[in-house]
């Protein structure tokens, strides 16, 4: 109703008449105003009550969906194949702006986010499809699995910043970085295309790995994504729908953040060009094979990939006669006889078609063609012709992948195995696969349910080692790893402290491994990242000897020195330095990150817990 304002004037004194009708109307004015005010506050939180529990009328490109994909599209974008790393920065901006609306109403925007997620898994992990068409379904099905992990940082970030006030820029990196650790261990774990895996090119920024792992560099990237969300004026309005007064501490936050870690890189970097020792401790010859791997067992293949070794191996020691060591990619030295261990009695399984004394013999003979096999290989590498065709002897050991079967009175185990030999062919240690990959290497519950195996190319699992091993060469230790046991940050660290406590300290990682599973798709690229951050969480180098690439060289700062082609054979020649610098991650290990995991714990706690009742319900019970 409009306001009265009464035009009566005294006419003993008209001037203060005047005045006092004034300030009524002043007085009358404010009045209004501030009855006005109050009616649009009640207005808009009954609006809000109203809808509350209900989708946010937004248009599409706004929604969650069409966010979360966008976002999920610029990340895969910063991974190889395409690389371009900065936009690391740039993607969780559209994920951020998610995190800081007020609602998003109901489950359905979830479910969008979720399924926007597992179209950037499925951009991401489309090199697993390759190996046979099976593994379509399991494509799909890791897909939709990964991408529950992106889902849960926009949930409990929202916690964090909604219901717990914890501020975005410290929320967002806590909870990611929680995120990734729980992703690296849960199940069988996948470590693979962490957030700060798309920095490997910025060597300055990757070294803070020696303290905090690969989480670390994850940590700073979203931080500085954060912080720039708190900046943005689309996502800093207060629930009133007014914009608060700028602020610059998130900025201030993120570049004091970003020149501690590239500085302390910087520092890092120095460090090592003062340490370095003048002279190799290993000259080493990486022999990259190109065949393309598959389920169905192929001994032809497998021949022919020994004989392609020998020969690639025969032009390394030519060309480099003062060669250590020949490293070969993974099943590269089986051939047509894999290794073979006898353990106690030899009793035949039940499926044998022979007697005791039959499978005794040829287990035997078995035995014997393998070591006849070793000497001849040794015998063949560590003998070349000079120019005037005199014999040169060598002194090189080989350091190659093959299965290694073991017999005994229980059922047979077969391992995925490493084989350090000597120049004599006398082999000098094995290394046992600890960290198996599920249906690769084996099938989950297949123990319990044996028949599951008959659904699928494989005919049985590999058994896992339980130690790591020290292979260990003119007073240089190496510790081996197997294919995609570079990707476990944890495993890896724990194989370095079991030895350390051991006192077998290793200088040199090596990793042998067979993607040509992947037929040369940024899987490749992907696994060549996690070997170049190993090295520097542990300040060791890594040399990675792989069929169809990448094998490589990488020193102690993460940089790549030397890389093979992909799909494709190369002999990658490598001069293997020390490196002194300690590691800070070896001792710390994963407790910064494991700390983050704990939030991430108790926010969901909080999640859970019922909310508070909104101001429409709570009306209803006064």
């Amino acid at each position: 109703m409009p306001t009265r304002i009464s035009l009566s004037v005294s006419p003993s004194n008209p001037i203060a008449a005047l005045n006092s009708l004034v300030n009524r109307a002043r007085r009358r004015i404010r009045q209004a105003d501030r009855d006005d005010r109050n009616a649009t506050v009640d207005e808009r939180a009954s609006q809000d009550a109203s809808s509350a529990g209900k989708p946010e009328s937004l248009p599409w490109y706004r929604g969650p969906f069409s966010l979360t994909l966008v976002g999920g599209l610029l990340m895969w974008t910063a991974f190889p194949p395409l690389d371009w790393w900065p936009l690391a920065w740039v993607a969780p901006l559209f994920w951020l702006i998610l995190i800081q609306r007020d609602r998003l109403g109901g489950k359905r925007p979830y479910l969008a986010v979720w399924l926007g997620c597992t179209f950037h898994w499925l951009f991401m992990m489309y090199g697993i499809r390759l190996a046979h068409p099976i593994l379509n379904l399991g494509w799909v099905a890791m897909s939709a699995y990964l991408a529950v992990y992106p889902l849960l940082f926009i949930g409990l970030t929202r916690v964090a910043v909604h219901r717990a006030r914890m501020s975005i820029v410290l929320a967002a990196p806590t909870v990611w970085t929680g995120l990734e650790l729980a992703r690296g261990h849960a199940i069988t774990g996948f470590s693979m295309a962490l957030l700060g895996h798309t920095q490997l090119d910025w060597t300055s920024l990757i070294q803070i790995s020696d303290i905090f792992g690969a989480y670390g560099v994850s940590f700073v990237v979203m931080l500085v994504a954060a912080s720039v969300a708190r900046m943005l004026p689309a996502s800093s309005r207060t629930s009133a729908g007014t914009k608060p007064r700028f602020a610059v501490w998130p900025l201030l936050i993120a570049v004091v953040v970003f020149v501690v870690v590239v500085g302390y890189g910087r520092f890092r970097l120095r460090d090592a060009e003062t340490s370095s020792p003048s002279e190799p401790m290993l000259r080493v010859a990486l022999i990259q094979c190109s065949f393309d791997t598959s389920y169905e067992s192929d001994v032809e293949k497998s021949k022919e990939m020994l004989g392609r070794c020998l020969e690639l191996s025969q032009k390394a020691v030519a060309d480099h006669p003062k060669l250590d060591l020949i490293i070969w990619p993974e099943s590269a030295y089986t051939g047509r006889l894999g290794d073979v261990v006898v353990e106690g009695d030899l009793v035949p399984p039940e499926d044998i078609p022979f007697d005791a004394a039959e499978y005794q013999k040829r287990v035997i003979d078995w035995t014997q063609a393998f070591r006849e096999k070793a000497a001849d290989i040794a015998s063949f590498l560590n003998k070349s012709l000079d120019e005037d065709g005199n014999v040169i002897h060598h002194r090189i050991h080989l350091l190659a992948g093959t299965d290694t079967q073991h017999l005994g009175p229980g059922e047979p185990r077969r391992y995925n195995s490493a084989l350090f030999i000597s120049p004599e062919g006398e082999l000098l240690g094995r290394y046992y696969k600890m960290h198996l990959v599920p249906f690769g290497e084996y099938i989950l519950l297949g123990d319990v349910f044996p028949w599951v195996y008959r659904l699928t190319p494989m005919t049985h699992g590999l058994a896992a080692g339980e130690r790591p091993e020290v292979f260990e060469l003119s007073g240089t230790r190496m510790a081996p790893s197997i294919c995609f046991e570079s990707t476990v940050p944890h495993l890896i660290r724990g194989q370095i402290a079991s030895l350390k406590r051991s006192g077998k300290p290793p200088d040199l990682l090596v990793n042998v491994t067979n993607d040509g599973w992947f037929k040369g798709s940024s899987i490749l690229d992907i696994h060549l990242a996690c070997a170049a951050f190993r090295a520097v969480e542990n300040r060791l180098p890594v040399l990675v000897a792989a069929n169809t690439g990448f094998s490589a060289f990488v020193d102690a700062d993460g940089r790549i020195v030397r890389q093979g082609p992909r799909r494709a054979e190369r002999v990658i020649y490598a001069e293997v330095e020390r490196d002194t610098r300690p590691s800070w991650y070896q001792r710390l290990g994963d407790l910064p990150a494991s700390l983050c995991c704990l939030v991430c714990a108790a926010l969901a706690v909080v999640g859970m817990l019922r909310r508070p009742r909104s101001p429409k319900h709570a009306k209803r019970t006064e």
